[in-house]
């Protein structure tokens, strides 16, 4: 409880130093959710240095308690290969095990495992399936993957007014790729796009925040989200 509070400054001044070691007493005693903890602290490299193979040892600990969050993040270090060897079996079978549970990240991460065929035969209407039990819980990801199956078609009717509502659900939570492509859909950036009416300052202003993400990982969005803004601005009402 201690190391909650400290990480989260609740009650207690923030201190993630201070949280790791609270965590790690706990989890030597064999708290599960403690040695979850944990293992996100090494993980992250917050309060601690950030250590792969400790991230999995504690998330491992946890996993076997049931954990289904600690199930989820060492399903993602075997699928990166991020503190052990990759193994795309053994990510799936963790994924899965803390979807069971109703963990809503974990049921995205199913969802990416069947539409990529990555660890299963790949299956588009499975993949749709899981990411609407994520997305129905809110995961911006999930609700953008879930539009783009839409979009697509990938394993259920395609629907372009469908996909744009699910884009606007993770766009309106600030998921870059979904403002990419929705924004695109209402400025009508090419064929492949123009498949809803065309609302071009609504667009623009997606593209626009699109290109102010921060995110390394998505700085291959803002850069297709300054593309299509420039492409568009003789269009473009204020933004």
């Amino acid at each position: 409880m201690f190391g909650c509070c400290h990480d989260a400054g609740l009650g207690l001044s923030q201190d993630h130093a201070m949280a790791a070691r609270y965590y790690r007493l706990a989890a030597d005693q064999g708290l599960a959710e403690a040695q979850a903890a944990l293992g996100g602290c090494y993980d992250e490299g917050q309060g601690v240095p950030q250590d792969n193979a400790l991230a999995v040892h504690y998330y491992r600990l946890a996993a076997d308690q049931g954990i289904a969050k600690a199930q989820a993040a060492l399903g993602q270090c075997y699928a990166l290969g991020q503190g052990l060897p990759q193994s795309h079996n053994e990510a799936v079978r963790l994924f899965r095990l803390a979807a069971d549970q109703g963990l809503a990240d974990a049921q995205s991460d199913v969802g990416y495992c069947y539409s990529l065929g990555m660890g299963l035969e790949q299956d588009y209407y499975e993949g749709a399936r899981w990411f609407r039990l994520a997305a129905n819980q809110g995961i911006a990801r999930a609700q953008y993957s879930l539009g783009r199956c839409y979009f697509a078609g990938d394993g259920l009717v395609q629907g372009f007014e469908e996909a744009a509502r699910w884009l606007r659900l993770g766009a309106d939570q600030d998921h870059a790729i979904g403002q990419v492509m929705l924004g695109k859909m209402l400025v009508g950036d090419g064929p492949g796009y123009a498949r809803v009416p065309a609302d071009i300052p609504a667009g623009a202003k997606l593209l626009a925040r699109a290109a102010q993400c921060t995110d390394p990982r998505f700085a291959r969005e803002r850069i297709e989200a300054l593309a299509a803004l420039l492409r568009h601005a003789d269009k473009r009402e204020v933004v």
